[in-house]
């Protein structure tokens, strides 16, 4: 806020004078000056036993101040951000919804991203709110920062948004008849998010003590999610060999789509995966992304084939998303008997 110097000067001469800061206030508010101007002017002059009045620091912006208060709000949103995804996935797998099935590829995936991003940006964003912390104790005035006031009320705006999106949304789904668990859970996990650093930094603006107390239970949460994404992704060794196989499924359904194109132009199998990427007009994977190993390819009849690739896992433990020539296989080499089947070009 900007006062007007002649407020400023108005003050300062009459705590020069000796007034009461009461009857300047009453005296100002009955002039017309609106009540937090007074106060701020008021506020401009420290309560200090001087024979003259001495001025406050007035709120002041420095590069590292910025640098920490940015590192400090964007690690905030990245955490909170990723929080909420990582429980989303979780909500999603014990409760999937049947028309619309998230590929296990997908839900791993976006695990893996919600659990790193978390084990970086939450440390950070706790380091630094102690350093903040700790500074702002040691110096109250930097209570006054301009960026910290900026971004603590950008955050409050958008927490207070997400609340009130979250609370409609609730609404309209009740109203509609739609309200399912999988629904109430994921609305409980945005309000509860943006509920939390909503509380948090308006009782840091009105100077209600328990930041550690919140910060604490954040912490909770977030190591308690961190530690269930750990459990579902499994040892860094098994999530290789899980994606190993995605991989090797992948490039079998792309071999038997150029299979049948090859079919739908030709009216014959190809003799070679050679001859099948020679005639692709999109680059082919036709071996092992781990040994380099070709996969073994067979015409077992007119309109017929194998495919066979070795696995590393069974396929219940790397689900993949439904498809038209793959469903299941078993640790090992796996042939699959497949059938030519025409295309529309």
């Amino acid at each position: 806020m900007t006062l007007d110097e002649s407020l400023v000067a108005f003050v300062k001469d009459g705590l020069t004078r000796g007034v009461p800061r009461s009857q300047i206030e009453d005296a100002l508010r009955q002039a017309g000056w609106p009540a937090d101007q007074a106060t701020a002017a008021l506020a401009s002059f420290a309560e200090v036993d001087f024979p003259i009045p001495v001025p406050r620091p007035r709120p002041y912006l420095s590069a590292r101040e910025a640098f920490m208060y940015l590192v400090l709000f964007s690690t905030l949103y990245i955490s909170s951000f990723n929080l909420g995804h990582l429980l989303f996935l979780f909500i999603d797998r014990a409760l999937p919804d049947p028309t619309t099935p998230i590929p296990a590829e997908v839900f791993r995936g976006g695990v893996r991203w919600s659990v790193s991003f978390l084990i970086v940006a939450f440390p950070v964003f706790t380091y630094v709110s102690w350093l903040t912390s700790r500074a702002t104790q040691a110096d109250p005035s930097k209570h006054a920062s301009k960026i910290r006031r900026w971004l603590t009320y950008l955050t409050l705006f958008l927490a207070g948004g997400v609340l009130v999106g979250d609370v409609t949304a609730l609404v309209y789904n009740l109203l509609g008849g739609e309200l399912t668990v999988r629904f109430v859970l994921k609305v409980a996990v945005v309000g509860g998010i943006a509920g939390g650093v909503y509380g948090y930094y308006l009782g840091d603006r009105v100077r209600i003590s328990g930041g550690q107390i919140a910060i604490g239970a954040a912490a909770v949460a977030v190591v308690a999610a961190v530690i269930g994404g750990l459990l579902v992704l499994g040892s860094p060794g098994l999530e290789r060999a899980r994606r190993l196989d995605d991989r090797r499924v992948r490039d079998l359904r792309e071999i038997a789509r150029s299979v049948d194109l090859h079919w739908t132009r030709t009216e014959r199998l190809p003799a070679s995966l050679e001859e099948l990427s020679q005639g692709s007009r999109t680059p082919l994977d036709t071996a092992d992304p781990e040994t380099a190993q070709p996969y073994d390819y067979r015409v077992t009849g007119a309109d017929t084939y194998e495919l066979c690739a070795n696995f590393e896992l069974d396929s219940e433990e790397t689900p993949e998303p439904p498809g038209p020539y793959f469903w299941s296989h078993d640790a090992g080499r796996q042939c699959f008997a497949l059938e030519a089947e025409e295309v529309e070009l």
